[in-house]
């Protein structure tokens, strides 16, 4: 089951990606558009905000958590006993698994809210973003599930990260 979760997060992130080069692509599309036939492609600043963005942050947030590599600051931990440094990790996985969860809750509601009212934003010309708004709900509950599977790693006592589960401890 964790190598499944593990192939969802590698498989979400690896499309995040894609929203790089989506964005890239669009942008560079419109920046050329715009020099050669003074004709900018409308909507690219609204797909750029509520599409790619949306993609390129939220889909690799459970990759991100799976593997330890969000920003930490380890000043301290680095000092304490071993059953010290298991405790602080067990409890901020389960403290961030809790915020994200109520994150995961809040977005869900403003998701069924954009889609119960077909969301549209106004710009260059009208798009339609109730659909990016299910993304972060998604996005959200898989790191909320990451944080928490991590919990359950330290408290068993196994890997928790690529590079320990390689067996290069860091």
């Amino acid at each position: 089951m964790l190598t499944l979760f593990n192939k969802l997060c590698a498989s979400l992130m690896f499309i995040g990606g894609f929203g790089v080069i989506a964005m890239m692509l669009n942008i560079v599309a419109d920046v050329v558009a715009k020099l050669v036939w003074n004709a900018p492609i409308q909507g690219t600043v609204e797909m750029s905000s509520y599409y790619y963005m949306i993609a390129l942050v939220m889909l690799p947030m459970a990759f991100v958590e799976m593997q330890d590599q969000q920003i930490s600051v380890d000043l301290l931990f680095n000092h304490f006993p071993s059953w010290l440094q298991k405790l602080a990790l067990v409890l901020s996985c389960l403290a961030a698994a809790a915020i994200l969860a109520v994150m995961t809750w809040r977005t869900g509601l403003d998701a069924a809210r954009a889609l119960r009212v077909g969301e549209v934003v106004m710009g260059g010309r009208e798009v339609i973003v109730w659909p990016s708004r299910m993304v972060l709900p998604l996005g959200f509950g898989l790191a909320s599930l990451a944080a928490f599977l991590r919990a359950i790693l330290v408290l068993r006592g196994q890997p928790v990260t690529q590079s320990q589960l390689d067996g290069n401890m860091s």
